[in-house]
Protein backbone atom coordinates (compact mmCIF):
# COMPACT_ATOMS: atom_id res chain seq x y z
CA UNK A 1 0.00 0.00 0.00
CA UNK A 2 1.38 3.64 -1.24
CA UNK A 3 1.58 6.37 1.23
CA UNK A 4 -1.39 7.82 -0.80
CA UNK A 5 -3.56 5.06 -0.73
CA UNK A 6 -3.14 5.05 3.30
CA UNK A 7 -3.72 8.26 3.39
CA UNK A 8 -7.28 7.77 1.65
CA UNK A 9 -8.21 4.32 3.47
CA UNK A 10 -7.53 5.70 6.62
CA UNK A 11 -9.60 9.18 6.37
CA UNK A 12 -11.45 8.87 3.51
CA UNK A 13 -10.56 12.19 1.78
CA UNK A 14 -10.38 13.13 -1.65
CA UNK A 15 -7.39 13.96 -3.65
CA UNK A 16 -7.30 14.07 -7.66
CA UNK A 17 -3.36 12.86 -8.16
CA UNK A 18 -4.14 13.66 -11.86
CA UNK A 19 -6.66 13.71 -14.01
CA UNK A 20 -6.75 10.21 -14.83
CA UNK A 21 -7.49 8.89 -11.31
CA UNK A 22 -10.42 11.64 -10.73
CA UNK A 23 -13.18 9.92 -9.32
CA UNK A 24 -16.92 11.15 -8.64
CA UNK A 25 -16.61 10.67 -4.63
CA UNK A 26 -18.86 13.41 -3.94
CA UNK A 27 -22.36 12.54 -5.22
CA UNK A 28 -23.44 15.66 -3.69
CA UNK A 29 -27.51 16.12 -3.59
CA UNK A 30 -29.97 18.09 -5.34
CA UNK A 31 -30.97 20.94 -3.51
CA UNK A 32 -31.14 24.94 -3.86
CA UNK A 33 -28.12 25.66 -1.38
CA UNK A 34 -25.77 28.54 -3.60
CA UNK A 35 -22.84 27.20 -1.91
CA UNK A 36 -19.75 25.37 -3.71
CA UNK A 37 -18.26 22.19 -1.79
CA UNK A 38 -14.75 22.37 -2.08
CA UNK A 39 -12.67 18.79 -1.96
CA UNK A 40 -8.97 18.22 -2.14
CA UNK A 41 -5.43 19.22 -0.08
CA UNK A 42 -2.11 21.26 -0.65
CA UNK A 43 1.08 18.52 -0.56
CA UNK A 44 4.09 19.99 0.79
CA UNK A 45 6.03 17.37 -1.27
CA UNK A 46 4.66 17.87 -4.83
CA UNK A 47 4.43 21.09 -6.77
CA UNK A 48 1.18 20.01 -8.38
CA UNK A 49 -2.42 20.68 -6.78
CA UNK A 50 -5.48 19.03 -7.37
CA UNK A 51 -8.75 20.90 -5.55
CA UNK A 52 -12.23 19.81 -6.57
CA UNK A 53 -14.86 22.46 -6.73
CA UNK A 54 -19.17 21.54 -6.89
CA UNK A 55 -21.65 24.00 -7.77
CA UNK A 56 -24.27 22.38 -4.96
CA UNK A 57 -26.87 24.78 -6.71
CA UNK A 58 -26.41 22.86 -10.14
CA UNK A 59 -28.24 20.12 -10.52
CA UNK A 60 -25.57 17.11 -10.88
CA UNK A 61 -26.08 16.08 -14.81
CA UNK A 62 -23.62 16.62 -17.76
CA UNK A 63 -25.54 19.57 -19.08
CA UNK A 64 -26.00 21.79 -15.94
CA UNK A 65 -22.10 20.49 -15.05
CA UNK A 66 -21.09 21.70 -18.52
CA UNK A 67 -19.43 25.06 -16.63
CA UNK A 68 -18.93 26.02 -13.58
CA UNK A 69 -19.78 29.87 -12.24
CA UNK A 70 -16.66 30.09 -10.29
CA UNK A 71 -13.18 31.83 -10.30
CA UNK A 72 -11.02 29.83 -8.15
CA UNK A 73 -7.88 31.54 -6.79
CA UNK A 74 -5.40 30.69 -3.52
CA UNK A 75 -3.72 33.41 -1.77
CA UNK A 76 -0.46 33.16 0.43
CA UNK A 77 -1.39 35.37 3.33
CA UNK A 78 1.80 35.11 4.97
CA UNK A 79 3.72 36.95 1.81
CA UNK A 80 0.72 38.47 -0.28
CA UNK A 81 0.96 36.79 -3.53
CA UNK A 82 -2.62 35.35 -5.23
CA UNK A 83 -2.35 32.71 -7.98
CA UNK A 84 -5.68 32.01 -10.39
CA UNK A 85 -6.18 28.23 -10.62
CA UNK A 86 -6.30 26.54 -13.86
CA UNK A 87 -9.71 24.89 -14.70
CA UNK A 88 -9.76 21.40 -15.77
CA UNK A 89 -12.83 19.62 -16.57
CA UNK A 90 -13.17 15.63 -17.27
CA UNK A 91 -16.55 13.49 -17.86
CA UNK A 92 -17.10 10.86 -15.67
CA UNK A 93 -19.97 8.95 -15.92
CA UNK A 94 -22.08 11.30 -17.41
CA UNK A 95 -21.19 14.24 -15.29
CA UNK A 96 -18.83 16.78 -15.44
CA UNK A 97 -16.13 17.23 -12.74
CA UNK A 98 -14.25 20.33 -12.07
CA UNK A 99 -10.66 20.25 -10.66
CA UNK A 100 -8.41 23.49 -10.36
CA UNK A 101 -4.83 23.38 -10.42
CA UNK A 102 -2.11 25.19 -8.64
CA UNK A 103 1.00 24.74 -9.61
CA UNK A 104 3.72 25.78 -7.36
CA UNK A 105 5.59 24.45 -4.60
CA UNK A 106 3.55 25.02 -0.82
CA UNK A 107 5.33 26.52 2.27
CA UNK A 108 5.63 25.47 5.53
CA UNK A 109 4.41 27.29 8.17
CA UNK A 110 2.54 30.12 5.75
CA UNK A 111 -1.25 30.75 6.09
CA UNK A 112 -3.23 30.49 2.56
CA UNK A 113 -6.88 31.26 1.69
CA UNK A 114 -8.89 29.32 -1.42
CA UNK A 115 -11.46 31.36 -2.33
CA UNK A 116 -14.42 30.14 -4.58
CA UNK A 117 -15.92 33.05 -6.01
CA UNK A 118 -19.46 33.18 -8.16
CA UNK A 119 -19.79 35.92 -11.19
CA UNK A 120 -22.37 38.03 -8.85
CA UNK A 121 -19.71 37.95 -6.14
CA UNK A 122 -20.91 34.71 -3.72
CA UNK A 123 -17.46 33.38 -2.51
CA UNK A 124 -17.10 30.45 -0.43
CA UNK A 125 -13.50 31.04 1.24
CA UNK A 126 -11.22 28.34 3.59
CA UNK A 127 -8.20 30.15 5.09
CA UNK A 128 -5.86 27.12 6.43
CA UNK A 129 -1.88 27.13 8.15
CA UNK A 130 0.20 24.43 6.81
CA UNK A 131 2.20 22.36 8.50
CA UNK A 132 5.66 22.98 9.72
CA UNK A 133 8.35 20.37 7.77
CA UNK A 134 11.00 19.64 10.86
CA UNK A 135 13.24 17.23 10.09
CA UNK A 136 12.44 13.81 12.20
CA UNK A 137 14.93 12.93 14.83
CA UNK A 138 15.12 8.78 15.18
CA UNK A 139 17.64 7.45 17.41
CA UNK A 140 19.28 5.35 18.54
CA UNK A 141 20.03 2.85 15.04
CA UNK A 142 21.55 -0.35 14.62
CA UNK A 143 20.75 -1.83 17.91
CA UNK A 144 18.98 -4.96 18.64
CA UNK A 145 15.51 -5.24 18.44
CA UNK A 146 14.58 -5.14 22.51
CA UNK A 147 16.27 -1.49 22.52
CA UNK A 148 13.76 1.46 22.71
CA UNK A 149 13.82 3.81 19.69
CA UNK A 150 12.31 7.71 19.79
CA UNK A 151 10.84 9.13 17.23
CA UNK A 152 10.82 13.08 17.35
CA UNK A 153 9.45 16.07 15.48
CA UNK A 154 9.53 19.73 16.52
CA UNK A 155 8.54 22.60 15.86
CA UNK A 156 4.80 21.70 15.25
CA UNK A 157 2.83 24.70 16.08
CA UNK A 158 -0.50 22.94 16.33
CA UNK A 159 -0.45 20.18 14.13
CA UNK A 160 -0.92 16.10 14.13
CA UNK A 161 1.11 13.79 12.99
CA UNK A 162 -0.20 10.01 12.25
CA UNK A 163 2.06 7.28 12.09
CA UNK A 164 2.38 3.70 11.63
CA UNK A 165 5.63 1.44 12.01
CA UNK A 166 6.10 -1.72 9.30
CA UNK A 167 8.23 -3.92 7.56
CA UNK A 168 8.88 -5.01 4.35
CA UNK A 169 7.06 -8.41 3.19
CA UNK A 170 9.64 -9.16 0.06
CA UNK A 171 12.35 -7.58 -1.71
CA UNK A 172 10.34 -6.67 -4.83
CA UNK A 173 11.66 -2.77 -5.82
CA UNK A 174 8.24 -2.90 -8.21
CA UNK A 175 5.46 -3.70 -5.59
CA UNK A 176 7.23 -3.20 -2.26
CA UNK A 177 4.19 -4.62 0.01
CA UNK A 178 4.44 -3.86 3.46
CA UNK A 179 2.95 -4.77 6.49
CA UNK A 180 1.70 -1.41 9.10
CA UNK A 181 0.58 -1.30 12.65
CA UNK A 182 -2.44 0.88 13.60
CA UNK A 183 -2.43 4.63 12.84
CA UNK A 184 -1.02 5.87 16.16
CA UNK A 185 -2.05 9.98 16.40
CA UNK A 186 0.03 13.16 18.39
CA UNK A 187 -1.41 16.19 18.64
CA UNK A 188 -0.03 19.30 19.51
CA UNK A 189 -2.92 21.54 21.17
CA UNK A 190 -1.64 25.51 20.49
CA UNK A 191 -0.82 26.32 16.93
CA UNK A 192 0.57 29.69 18.74
CA UNK A 193 3.53 28.73 20.43
CA UNK A 194 6.12 25.44 19.31
CA UNK A 195 5.42 21.98 20.20
CA UNK A 196 7.24 18.81 19.96
CA UNK A 197 6.10 15.05 19.94
CA UNK A 198 7.71 12.03 21.06
CA UNK A 199 6.88 8.18 19.58
CA UNK A 200 9.23 5.88 21.92
CA UNK A 201 8.77 2.13 20.60
CA UNK A 202 10.41 -1.33 20.77
CA UNK A 203 11.22 -2.91 17.53
CA UNK A 204 10.25 -6.11 18.74
CA UNK A 205 6.64 -4.79 20.46
CA UNK A 206 5.66 -3.31 17.24
CA UNK A 207 6.61 -6.66 15.39
CA UNK A 208 4.38 -8.51 17.71
CA UNK A 209 1.59 -5.58 17.58
CA UNK A 210 1.48 -6.53 13.48
CA UNK A 211 1.69 -10.54 13.59
CA UNK A 212 -0.53 -10.64 16.57
CA UNK A 213 -1.51 -13.75 15.01
CA UNK A 214 1.74 -15.66 15.37
CA UNK A 215 2.85 -17.09 19.12
CA UNK A 216 6.58 -16.85 18.67
CA UNK A 217 7.81 -13.64 16.90
CA UNK A 218 11.94 -13.62 15.82
CA UNK A 219 12.94 -9.90 14.52
CA UNK A 220 15.67 -11.70 12.01
CA UNK A 221 12.56 -13.97 10.34
CA UNK A 222 10.43 -11.13 9.92
CA UNK A 223 12.68 -7.84 9.32
CA UNK A 224 14.10 -7.99 5.63
CA UNK A 225 17.31 -6.02 5.56
CA UNK A 226 17.42 -5.24 8.74
CA UNK A 227 15.65 -2.21 8.37
CA UNK A 228 12.21 -1.23 10.23
CA UNK A 229 9.94 1.77 8.88
CA UNK A 230 7.94 4.43 10.22
CA UNK A 231 5.34 5.76 7.41
CA UNK A 232 3.89 9.23 8.96
CA UNK A 233 1.63 12.02 7.59
CA UNK A 234 1.88 15.56 9.09
CA UNK A 235 -1.28 17.50 9.03
CA UNK A 236 -1.61 21.51 8.81
CA UNK A 237 -3.40 22.79 12.11
CA UNK A 238 -6.94 21.86 12.75
CA UNK A 239 -6.87 20.11 8.82
CA UNK A 240 -6.99 16.24 11.04
CA UNK A 241 -9.56 17.60 12.98
CA UNK A 242 -11.51 18.94 10.30
CA UNK A 243 -11.85 15.81 8.39
CA UNK A 244 -12.03 12.87 11.32
CA UNK A 245 -14.71 14.87 13.57
CA UNK A 246 -16.88 16.64 11.59
CA UNK A 247 -19.99 15.09 10.47
CA UNK A 248 -20.60 15.13 6.56
CA UNK A 249 -23.38 18.40 6.19
CA UNK A 250 -24.31 19.03 2.40
CA UNK A 251 -24.74 22.72 4.03
CA UNK A 252 -20.95 22.81 4.67
CA UNK A 253 -18.85 20.18 2.82
CA UNK A 254 -15.56 21.82 2.52
CA UNK A 255 -12.55 19.63 3.05
CA UNK A 256 -9.85 21.48 2.45
CA UNK A 257 -6.07 21.58 4.32
CA UNK A 258 -2.44 21.11 3.71
CA UNK A 259 -0.05 18.25 4.83
CA UNK A 260 2.87 16.49 3.41
CA UNK A 261 3.63 12.43 4.28
CA UNK A 262 6.70 10.55 4.21
CA UNK A 263 8.42 7.08 4.76
CA UNK A 264 11.46 6.64 6.95
CA UNK A 265 13.37 3.48 7.18
CA UNK A 266 15.26 2.55 10.26
CA UNK A 267 18.34 -0.13 10.43
CA UNK A 268 17.81 -2.55 13.06
CA UNK A 269 20.30 -5.13 14.15
CA UNK A 270 18.23 -8.21 13.79
CA UNK A 271 20.94 -10.96 15.61
CA UNK A 272 19.21 -12.80 18.04
CA UNK A 273 19.09 -11.99 21.49
CA UNK A 274 19.54 -14.52 24.21
CA UNK A 275 18.28 -15.51 26.24
CA UNK A 276 15.10 -14.06 24.90
CA UNK A 277 15.63 -15.69 21.39
CA UNK A 278 16.88 -18.34 22.40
Amino acid sequence: MTKKEWLFILFGIFVCAGMSSCDNSLNPIDVETGIYSIYGFLDLNEEIHYIRVRDLNAPFTKEATESIDATVSLQNLSRGFTAILESRVRDHEGVNLHTFVYNNEIIPNDSYQLAVVRSDGFAVKRSITTPTKPEPSVGPVNQNCYVPIDFEMEPLFGSTIVLQVGIRLDNDEEEKKYLWTPPKVFSVGNDHSPGKITFTFIPKDQLIEMLHFFSNVQCDEYIINEIIYINYIHFGPGFYEQITTKSFDILDTQRFGALYFDTLAIPIDTTPVCPQDC
